[in-house]
């Protein structure tokens, strides 16, 4: 199969992160490939988006799942993320955790995500 950069790029995403959930590289490999070329086609009339053309129907059930007492899989994937996007958006961890968090609480909630951070990295 010839696939472009940005086809190879996102099935080495996929690589790495299937093993995460257990799941046969293979299989959401192939579910991007069929949906959307690998990322080469990630708009549709339908209204669904990206490398796997998730929809809002979609959307909706991950927040449900997330609301469940479970694993927390779903939940720790989802929120990480987003902080991954969010970083990506506002370039440095405080900016993006002041983006994460409610806005009236960033005097202190920034401020004790540093001190957490900072015991974390003492753990290691």
């Amino acid at each position: 199969m010839n696939l472009t950069q940005e086809q190879l790029d996102n099935k080495e995403k996929i690589t790495k992160i299937a093993p995460l959930f257990g799941l046969p590289v293979e299989w959401p490999i192939a579910i991007a490939m069929t949906e959307s070329s690998l990322g080469m086609n990630q708009k549709f009339p339908t209204g669904c988006r990206g490398v796997f053309q998730m929809s809002g129907i979609a959307m909706k059930d991950l927040l449900q799942e997330m609301e469940k007492n479970d694993d927390e899989l779903i939940d720790i994937t989802c929120g990480c993320a987003f902080l991954y996007l969010l970083l990506r958006r506002h370039k440095t961890i405080e900016a993006a955790t002041a983006k994460f968090c409610d806005p009236a609480d960033r005097d202190f909630y920034i401020n004790r995500v540093k001190t957490y951070m900072n015991i974390l990295k003492g753990d290691k």
